[in-house]
């Protein structure tokens, strides 16, 4: 009994693939860290503060209980997850205690408590409520990966930040030499200048301390376009990995799939690699038609996601595929027009093989191809029959 609610509490605050009590579980979760967020933005609002301030302390508790609950829940089922980092009962949860979203779990909740054990002032502990919003980074597959994107390019981070310290030195220290003895208040002194130097390199230029000597506006614009540079350098660092990350992911699922469907199976890795790359995404809405009857077949699918219903003809019910599952080969392998049409049973993915791709992986692969053309030959035979783990409806 013990190891099913272990195990059934993590589906519900693990699950990827939301449906049932677990799309209760989550969506409810989501919604109190949005309110939240809510709450403490209002609660800045004087008259709204006046007004509501019961109100508010009670939908904190609430918050505060719902939060530790889920706190303690995390922790209690982390051993029950895949990795083997945490699977040791007292020390794999002390290092899921630590990783950045287990933080980020207890930050969400520790204000209350300090306050009330230790007399804290809880006006100013409650601003760190707002942190709760990075509790989505669970629930948003974005903000997941722009979380990673970070912690892989930390090296790279930390990197340019030296950089743009040490200019930002180097300008505060030559604008100080220029123009200490015209604006001693402003500039009379390397700290007082680094508050010029930072809103140069920014870009932002707030106005209100300006050089007024030749050199020092000379100074001021090699500065500014320094710090263009200066900029951009971790914004593209940002950019390119997440961007790689991406592919990453991509490339990993595809993979994954293709793993799982039997007519690839075959394939060494390495060809299996060459075929991800080549595969297009198409998504399609519910009802579109994917391939029409009769018309050219230039391609093969590979269902990622969703479901897609292939029309035998009137009088036969549709025959639904699912992921994992292909279509359009017969066409392909025939050369011939389409003998089906498929539509989008509901909204999906889509991995595209081109006709010339496929025909390239028939030559380098015999062995697929005389097993390719044993299904075709059984299909026709039997008419298009239902659908095997190995094959799907030809179309």
């Amino acid at each position: 009994m013990r190891k099913n609610l272990h195990q059934r509490v993590y589906e519900l605050l693990e699950a990827r693939h939301l449906r049932g009590t677990a799309l209760f579980v989550q969506g409810g979760l989501i919604l109190l860290i949005l309110a939240n967020v809510a709450a403490v933005v209002l609660e800045t609002v004087e008259p709204l503060a006046v007004a509501y301030g019961p109100a508010f302390d009670a939908f904190e508790y609430v918050s505060v209980a719902i939060f530790t609950v889920e706190y303690a829940a995390r922790l209690y089922v982390c051993t029950a997850g895949v990795r083997e980092h945490f699977r040791h009962p007292l020390w794999g949860r002390l290092r899921f205690m630590l990783t950045p979203m287990a933080l980020i779990d207890l930050v969400a909740i520790l204000p209350l408590f300090l306050g009330l054990l230790f007399g804290l002032d809880l006006g100013s502990l409650r601003m760190v409520r707002i942190l709760r919003v990075l509790k989505l980074m669970r629930y948003s597959p974005a903000m997941a990966m722009l979380g990673r994107v970070v912690y892989n390019e930390r090296r790279g981070l930390a990197g340019a930040l030296v950089i743009f310290i040490v200019v930002l030195l180097l300008s505060a220290t030559l604008v100080y030499y220029v123009e200490r003895g015209v604006q001693p208040k402003a500039f009379g002194s390397i700290p007082d200048s680094m508050w010029w130097a930072m809103a140069a390199l920014t870009t932002v230029g707030y106005g209100d301390v300006t050089p007024l000597t030749t050199i020092g506006r000379i100074v001021a614009g090699m500065v500014a376009l320094l710090g263009i540079a200066i900029i951009v350098l971790p914004v593209g660092i940002i950019a390119s990995a997440f961007v790689d990350e991406h592919k990453r992911r991509d490339f990993t699922v595809t993979w994954s799939l293709l793993a799982e469907v039997p007519f690839f199976r075959q394939l060494m890795a390495p060809r299996i690699a060459d075929l991800v790359r080549v595969l297009r995404p198409r998504f399609v809405r519910t009802d579109d038609v994917i391939v029409r009857k009769g018309d050219e077949g230039d391609s093969m699918y590979i269902i990622a996601s969703g479901e897609a219903a292939v029309d035998l003809g009137p009088g036969r019910e549709p025959i639904l595929l699912g992921p994992g599952q292909f279509f359009g080969e017969m066409a392909l392998i025939e050369r011939a027009p389409r003998s089906a049409t498929v539509r989008a049973a509901d909204e999906c993915k889509l991995l595209e093989l081109p006709a010339k791709d496929f025909q390239e992986l028939m030559q380098h692969h015999p062995e697929l191809g005389g097993e390719i053309t044993k299904i075709a030959a059984a299909r026709k035979a039997a008419n298009v029959g239902a659908p095997s783990s190995a094959a799907a409806p030809p179309s």
